[in-house]
């Protein structure tokens, strides 16, 4: 049979997500006020960074959410604490405070381009071998077709005789997810228990 994949959404992910913005935003507004009280190019370069992501939020949010492959918040909040990075580098400083001071913007940057390609990693599938979640980044389950005698629903999660049992409690759309599972556990001929 051939590998069938289904595209999920994880609960725990959005809210971090929400989370992120919200404190981008407030780092924007503080830097929107420090660039204020600043003279010269810094200042102006604290005031552009700050808006355009508040800009930048403003116009996900209106959009609906996705937008094809790069996440312009993220862009943003790059750009953001590069500034930051670079105010706080003024002067002399041990090389590895610059090195640390610059890795953050560079994860947001990676994040940003990489965020398609994140959201991508969240699955549902069953292949010849058996099936596997996963719901986050760097962790999967997964269960073999040859240790499941049967399953059953239960609530939120699929109980699996002969192996640990698939929790569906962070997925966005539990209910397909749950039976687009079921059905893949019976198409790879596990009886369903009652």
């Amino acid at each position: 049979m051939a590998e069938k994949v289904l595209h999920v959404q994880s609960l725990r992910a959005g809210r971090a997500r929400r989370m992120q913005i919200v404190q981008h935003l407030l780092a924007a507004l503080l830097l929107i006020s420090a660039g204020l009280d600043r003279r010269g190019w810094l200042g102006y370069a604290e005031i552009f960074a700050g808006g355009l992501l508040v800009a930048t939020v403003v116009r996900d949010r209106f959009r609906g959410g996705h937008h094809g492959g790069v996440a312009w918040v993220e862009l943003a909040g790059a750009l953001m604490t590069l500034v930051e990075s670079i105010e706080r580098t003024r002067g002399r400083h041990h090389l590895s405070f610059v090195i640390l001071s610059y890795m953050g913007p560079a994860l947001l940057f990676l994040f940003a381009i990489f965020d398609a390609q994140i959201v991508e990693r969240r699955y549902l599938k069953a292949d010849d071998e058996g099936f596997e979640m996963r719901l986050r980044l760097l962790f999967r389950r997964r269960v073999r077709w040859k240790d499941a005698v049967s399953f059953r629903v239960n609530g939120t999660k699929i109980e699996i005789e002969g192996a640990k049992p698939i929790q569906f409690r962070d997925v966005v759309d539990r209910d397909a997810a749950m039976q687009w599972s079921v059905e893949q556990f019976r198409r790879h001929g596990i009886a369903e228990s009652t």
